[in-house]
């Protein structure tokens, strides 16, 4: 089967899945980003999307500059193809399937000045050292509770198999610059099969810098070398880990070059606001890096402890101390006049690899935080589970 046919059969089946409740999502996103830009009321949003959407595709990447684009505009006409005759969708959901995360990040949060975007403060967390014999990761995703998106179910088993990994959290700056390149290109699918090492992945990522994000994350090498990263529009800082943990958190830059380029961001927000310190977006990002910093502190104490599941387990679903500051979230707002509220809609802690290898995954359930829920127990494939794993566990 030709990359071409693969394209096209790709978009077939995702148009299929989203054919039920594409327009259902559409709608809620554009109520929210209504509600965090403001002046954007009266935007006729489908119709800025279409013309969005219209604008990248009419701008392929040169091949000098970016030569694994090779054939690439082809590939993403037919996905299109395939995604609109299973979805039998108009312009406005294609548009809105294919370029709302762009549009977003790239058109709204650029040219309009808005609250910052308080949904999504996930957590990633990687150690490399366990007394489990294999590397532990923890993952949260924290969102708004929005309809359609409840429908969580404990993930497969995995095969415990070593891989180059990447896992990342949203994050965005308010005023955040506009990319050159804006044609809809994955990085992280034309890495080439060559370029394994963190250090040439990092070089790649650097050069393709205008494609992807905004987010923070963690990258982990197939020899186990890991780093975080925090990544705006157009800027990106790496953490490179010296201990063999890597851990991140959404809404906030720690990596100083990035934490400078924030802050003035951010202060740009507020002036074009007539805002101060006082307001609402201060005092949430000032809790976010408070949240990022505890974050690293569990991540390295568990460390140094010679970390286990159950480590990872607390670290992802901490609430010991105070919101904004802890890392599991129910249902708390980062500030009174907020009008949404955040919840840490799942969490996972895993052994990734060798004999032990398994997963605990709690979600919410109704208004109960994922923390107050037994988790799953979900072991690795061919791991057979032990006794002593059950324990204030539920079968999956």
């Amino acid at each position: 089967m030709s990359k071409t046919t693969e394209a096209y059969h790709r978009g077939l089946k995702a148009g299929k899945l989203a054919k039920p409740r594409l327009r259902q999502w559409m709608e809620s996103f554009i109520r929210w980003a209504k509600t965090q830009y403001t002046a954007t009321q009266d935007m006729d949003y489908p119709g800025e999307m279409v013309k969005c959407d219209r604008e990248r595709l009419l701008n392929p990447p040169s091949l000098s500059k970016f030569p694994e684009t090779k054939g690439l505009p082809d590939l993403v006409m037919a996905e299109r193809k395939g995604f609109q005759e299973g979805c039998a969708c108009g312009d406005d959901l294609m548009a809105y399937h294919f370029s709302w995360f762009f549009f977003s990040s790239r058109r709204l949060n650029t040219r309009h000045v808005g609250r910052d975007v308080q949904a999504g403060h996930c957590t990633s967390v990687y150690i490399r050292d366990s007394k489990e014999g294999g590397p532990l990761h923890g993952r949260n995703l924290d969102d708004i509770r929005r309809p359609a998106l409840e429908d969580f179910q404990p993930p497969p088993p995995h095969d415990g198999k070593r891989v180059f990994r990447r896992e990342g959290v949203s994050s965005a700056v308010l005023c955040d610059e506009e990319p050159q390149e804006i044609f809809p290109v994955d990085p992280w699918l034309l890495i080439p099969e060559d370029c394994m090492k963190l250090k040439d992945v990092i070089e790649f990522l650097k050069r393709y810098v205008d494609f992807w994000g905004p987010q923070n994350g963690i990258l982990v090498d197939m020899e186990q070398n890991a780093a975080a990263f925090e990544k705006s529009n157009c800027r990106v800082g790496f953490r490179m880990s010296t201990d063999g943990t890597a851990a991140v958190t959404a809404c906030s830059y720690l990596i100083p070059e990035m934490k400078k380029f924030k802050e003035e961001r951010s202060r740009l927000s507020l002036k074009r606001r007539g805002w101060n310190e006082k307001s609402p977006d201060w005092l949430y990002w000032t809790g976010c890096d408070a949240r990022y910093e505890r974050l690293l502190k569990l991540t390295a104490d568990a460390n140094k402890r010679g970390a286990t599941l159950e480590d990872m387990a607390d670290i992802v679903t901490d609430h010991a101390v105070p919101f904004p500051e802890r890392i599991c979230l129910a249902g708390e707002k980062g500030h009174p006049d907020d009008a949404d509220v955040n919840w840490t809609l799942t969490s996972q802690a895993s052994v990734l690899e060798g004999p032990n290898c398994r997963s605990l995954f709690w979600r919410v359930e109704g208004n109960t935080a994922c923390y107050d829920n037994p988790p799953f127990l979900i072991p690795g494939k061919g791991v057979t589970v032990k006794s002593e794993w059950k324990k204030n566990t539920r079968a999956a």
